[in-house]
């Protein structure tokens, strides 16, 4: 089971969360609507951080730090881009008590995960990959996850008329969210087995109704109004 979970599941699993998330980002990035292309832009940066993740699996380099850390940095920064959805009147070019909590969440996370507490990752003998973060760090994780992709996933669901589409966007993206905290953050070999399960249904629920909504699935500016 460990040579075949290590050698096809788990590159299997990222590539699959790869591909998956950057067509959702495609999707959301081709609308023309604002905030819909700046969650697209935040998924954008989920993929980056995929990508060297994916890389990571595939190659098992002896040193795991540089490829963690390189998708540690667009994965953080794409939560910029998530709280210019989450909060309309967010703007990071002043200083606001609002700006300097997401700016600063987001660093601190990044800090403590570089710095303070280094991240230590592994794979387990199953050759499933742990990122090894110190308890603060999957705390900041989470912190910012929630002040940011939370909300943003609220905001994005109600752009849709449609209430099947609405309601597997508002499921699917929560869910995700879930899942990505456990992912960044499990420290059991069959808790991620059964997040990845959960995560690659999620994804392609996400996908199915992306990509089978119609041209006029947006609801109007004065529908989000009511």
């Amino acid at each position: 089971m460990g040579d075949t979970t290590s050698d096809l599941l788990v590159p299997a699993f990222f590539v699959t969360m790869l591909l998956g998330t950057g067509l959702l980002a495609w999707w959301f990035a081709r609308k023309k609507d604002v905030t819909l292309q700046t969650f697209g832009l935040g998924l954008a940066g989920y993929t980056a951080g995929l990508a060297a993740w994916t890389l990571l699996v595939i190659l098992k380099p002896e040193d795991l730090q540089p490829l963690v850390l390189a998708g540690a940095v667009p994965f953080l920064l794409a939560h910029f881009a998530f709280a210019k959805v989450a909060y309309k009147n967010i703007d990071f070019t002043k200083t606001s008590l609002l700006t300097l909590v997401v700016a600063g969440a987001i660093a601190a996370t990044f800090a403590v995960r570089t710095f303070i507490y280094p991240s230590e990752p592994y794979f387990s003998s199953e050759g499933l990959l742990y990122f090894g973060l110190h308890p603060l760090s999957i705390a900041l994780y989470i912190a910012t996850m929630a002040l940011t992709l939370l909300p943003a996933i609220s905001v994005v669901a109600d752009r849709f008329k449609n209430g099947t589409t609405r309601s597997v966007l508002q499921v699917g993206l929560t869910a995700l969210f879930i899942n990505a905290v456990i992912l960044v953050s499990g420290g059991d070999d069959t808790l991620l087995l059964i997040n990845g399960v959960a995560m690659s249904t999620a994804l392609v629920a996400l996908l199915l109704a992306a990509f089978s909504s119609g041209p006029k699935a947006l609801a109007s500016t004065a529908s989000r109004r009511k």
